[in-house]
């Protein structure tokens, strides 16, 4: 059937749309981060120092965003190894050059500026990924090129040691697995395949075990392995419904650990409460359904696959971030993308977003991708 123009007009109108819903909700969560890091910091000498700095980050992040998205995905398509290797090679450099924070050597620091290479590759692994996927049509070829990518790749953060990002690695190849029609049943086998490496890591790293005894009987360690949980518990007590007000964060600013990162979300329930948390949520599901939405209208397999793997990356993360910060999962240090303090967390997820948008751009997205596929 002939397409009339006012198909065609609305099909532009929401070609156009949807990328700029997708910067307005990106926005808007990166403000309401830097409000919650303020409060969360405000009882402080520098009340507005972290939240200018990640102020800064997110205008940083808006043009990185922009660029990025302006970029062919057909670049990303044609590079994408040779992107992942530039960017694999920091994650080995920082556990000799980099700095150790909060027990973790995952930064390098250039003066004040510090910059965490575990965040930053998180758009370019799934990038690498989506490619391995678009070139092998095989399930299980599929899965054993991304097992051993993923096992390459979350090693050095292991080592930092950094299980938290590790988890996100993990899932992100798993959504890229799925997304692109694999097997079901091979990473129920991984999964009891992960059971040895997980006792092992419980074994070696006896403070993972803690948390985990921590989180299921807080009061049996109140001042230890439970104190984290427990913490928790009393600011979102203290918020409540409505919340205890902006600047009236005492829990937040005085018991509650790296209330500015790790326990943003509930720092920030202890001002506004859960009604005021709602649209923080509500954001988070837009941007996972804007993301699923761009890659239903998609063509080309690699774009459709990278779409939907960082939209769940990143989605997934700030399930964890909150789940954890409401006491439904063990403390495991993870940042809510947009609003815990940290510029490089911030810029991966807006350059990723920038290749979601490249992606989905139409007028890439109308030509297939023609590259010959084959299986050496």
């Amino acid at each position: 059937m002939k397409e009339t123009n006012s198909d065609l007009g609305g099909k532009s109108a929401g070609a156009i749309t949807l990328p700029l819903v997708v910067h307005a909700v990106l926005f808007m969560l990166g403000l309401w981060g830097c409000l919650a890091i303020y409060n969360a910091t405000v009882y402080s000498n520098a009340p507005f120092y972290l939240a200018g700095r990640q102020f800064i980050w997110l205008i940083a992040g808006l043009f990185a965003m922009y660029y990025t998205s302006k970029v062919e995905f057909s670049f990303y398509r044609k590079y994408a190894p040779v992107l992942a290797v530039l960017i694999f090679i920091p994650l080995l450099l920082v556990l000799v050059f980099g700095i150790r924070i909060n027990g973790m050597k995952g930064w390098f620091a250039f003066g004040s500026v510090f910059i965490q290479p575990s965040e930053i590759a998180k758009p370019f692994f799934i990038l690498a990924l989506c490619w391995i996927c678009d070139r092998y049509s095989s399930a299980s070829k599929k899965f054993l090129i991304l097992f051993v990518v993923t096992a390459l790749w979350i090693l050095p953060i292991s080592f930092q040691p950094d299980f938290g990002t590790v988890l996100v690695y993990i899932f992100g190849m798993a959504a890229v697995y799925l997304v692109a029609g694999g097997s079901y049943w091979f990473m129920l086998a991984s999964v009891f395949a992960a059971i040895p490496a997980g006792l092992l890591i419980i074994i070696e790293k006896p403070y993972v075990l803690a948390r985990i005894t921590g989180f299921l009987n807080p009061l049996d360690d109140p001042t230890g392995a439970g104190w984290h949980i427990l913490q928790f518990q009393y600011t979102l007590a203290r918020g409540g419904l409505f919340g205890a007000s902006w600047g009236n964060c005492l829990w937040a600013n005085s018991y509650l650990p790296l209330s500015y990162s790790d326990s943003a979300f509930a720092a920030l329930t202890e001002a506004i409460g859960f009604i005021g948390v709602l649209p923080v949520i509500f954001g988070f599901t837009l941007f996972a359904y804007l993301g699923y939405r761009m890659a239903s209208r998609t063509e080309g397999n690699m774009r459709r696959i990278f779409i939907c793997s960082m939209t769940s990356m990143v989605t997934f993360q700030a399930f964890v971030h909150i789940s954890v910060n409401v006491g439904l999962m063990p403390p495991t240090g993870i940042t809510l993308p947009m609003f815990s303090y940290g510029g490089s967390s911030l810029l991966a997820t807006m350059i990723g977003a920038g290749i979601i948008l490249s992606a989905a751009r139409e007028d890439g997205a109308r030509v297939r991708d023609t590259a010959e596929k084959s299986e050496p």
